[in-house]
Parts: C-alpha cells; structure tokens; sequence
C-alpha cells in the first residue's frame, strides 16, 4: 500500500520569544550595571553639635579640600589659591549672593582650610558653611 506523502510547510522560526529573552537581557543589564559614583569622596569630620540644613539657595557651590592640598570647585580641579581667588571672582559675577559648601577631609591641614575661608571673605561672600558628618 502506497501511502500519500503530505506536503509539509515549510519550516518557519517563531522569533518573538528570541526577541523576549534578548529584551529582558538587556533591561537585566541596564538595572544592574553601576555607574562611577558622581560625588565628592571625602573623610568629613564628625561634630556633635551638626544638623541638616536645608537648602535655601538655588545653587550652593561646593568647595573641596582634600588631605594631599588638592582644591575642587564644583567638580573643577584648581591649581592653587589664586586659581581659587579667580574661579570664585567668576562666581560672584553670574551670582551676585553665591552660598559656598566648604568640605575639607579630616587630615587637611589647618592652613588650607584657613586660605579658602580667608579667599571667600576677601570676596565677601557672606554665606559660607562647613559641611561634617553627624555623629553616630
């Protein structure tokens, strides 16, 4: 007995759930990778006495003093403390009443911190703050 061969159809590939997987990977990837932490990295002091303080300014720039007599204004390395007299004279400029953060690492030396604070008053910058970690 001869049987009929039935024509076949012609194989295809379902790729929605290729595309499935390969989306949920990719939303997998997207969540868990980490990004370079944007923020200064400092050793702040701690001070019994500290409280949060809201911002009341539409921008506070933030002065770093690190431990090594690195400065940075606001993500901007500055070489010395004229680059730090003229960087903040730009400041005053576009801002007439600027609030400056001051962050020094714990190890700073006492002279570093003593020259921003001295730069901003000869500017007369009024608002000026230390930034500490609360204590534990």
């Amino acid at each position: 007995m001869q049987f009929k061969r039935q024509a076949s159809d012609p194989v295809q590939v379902n790729m929605t759930p290729l595309i499935d997987v390969v989306f949920l990977l990719l939303i997998f990837f997207m969540v868990t990778t980490s990004f370079p932490d944007q923020q200064l990295n400092l050793q702040l002091p701690t001070a019994g006495t500290s409280e949060s303080q809201e911002q009341q300014k539409d921008r506070i720039f933030s002065l770093a003093l690190y431990a090594d007599g690195r400065i940075q204004l606001d993500d901007q390395e500055i070489e010395n403390a004229e680059g730090l007299k003229a960087r903040l004279q730009q400041l005053l400029e576009n801002h007439p009443e600027p609030a400056l953060l001051i962050r020094a690492e714990q190890q700073t030396p006492h002279q570093q911190l003593v020259m921003a604070l001295d730069t901003a008053r000869q500017l007369g910058i009024q608002q000026l703050r230390i930034a500490t970690r609360p204590p534990k």
